[in-house]
């Protein structure tokens, strides 16, 4: 049977604070963005708004996702969008060893968790009369529906919670199937610019942080290491490409 490895305690007031943080700001956030949205709606000129489509790259603090967005301007300096990223969420925590032969073992791991986020965004272009028209620095709100997958780290034959020697581990392929849906909610706030001729190209980087709210509680680690919790927050690096064209 293999021992838990005991880390420094982590107080759950932090997380506490956090979600009263992005509960308290969130709302403001959106609000501002609408009437961003009201005061540009006076402004829209159907020969300066765009659609666009593309996929994008995420990083995050548990490694790469992969998405795609479709946005469209509802005025001259705002935009609507919707994407969806798949990505796999994971414990700060973990550390995955290798043996001589290519087998992988993170100690103290309890379940896999991937995440998909259903995003409506509001994006507001910033200094539109200061700078160059193929550098478009912007501040986009997102908001929406979230779906976990959570499945188990390894096959617990007698439910005592720990992995032991007679028991096999699952890789994140082998073990989707013995998953479960999660629902929840996400949130986020970036900054970042559009590159290019927004006429026929949609392509640009942007950062910030993003918040998933979970309606049941998730154990990613042994709960002798960290108790399950409901929410999971992440800095978040994005990379886009697709097309674009007028309205």
């Amino acid at each position: 049977m293999r021992a838990p490895i005991h880390p420094e305690l982590i107080s759950d007031n932090s997380v506490v604070f956090g979600m009263r943080f992005y509960a308290n700001h969130i709302g403001w956030l959106v609000g501002l963005s609408m009437c961003w949205a009201v005061s540009a709606s006076a402004q829209v000129d159907s020969l300066d708004t765009y659609r666009a489509l593309g996929i994008q790259v995420v990083l995050t603090n548990s490694g790469f996702g992969l998405g795609g967005y479709a946005s469209r301007s509802v005025g001259t300096d705002l935009r609507m969008s919707l994407e969806l990223v798949l990505g796999a969420a994971k414990d700060e925590r973990e550390v995955a060893f290798f043996d001589r032969f290519g087998r992988r073992d993170v100690p103290n791991k309890a379940n896999y968790l991937l995440e998909l986020p259903i995003q409506l965004g509001l994006e507001r272009r910033l200094f539109r009369s200061k700078i160059e028209n193929n550098f478009r620095p912007f501040i986009l709100v997102t908001g929406g529906p979230l779906l976990g997958w959570a499945y188990p780290y390894f096959d617990d034959k007698n439910g005592n919670g720990l992995l032991d020697s007679d028991e096999r581990s699952f890789d994140m392929i082998s073990g989707v199937r013995h998953g479960h849906v999660e629902p929840g909610v996400s949130f986020g706030i970036f900054i970042g610019a559009h590159f290019g001729d927004r006429s026929s190209e949609s392509q640009g980087v942007r950062i910030g942080y993003r918040l998933s709210y979970y309606k049941n509680e998730i154990a990613l680690l042994d709960k002798s290491i960290k108790d399950p919790s409901r929410s999971i927050g992440t800095p978040v690096i994005s990379v886009y490409f697709g097309r674009s064209r007028p309205n």
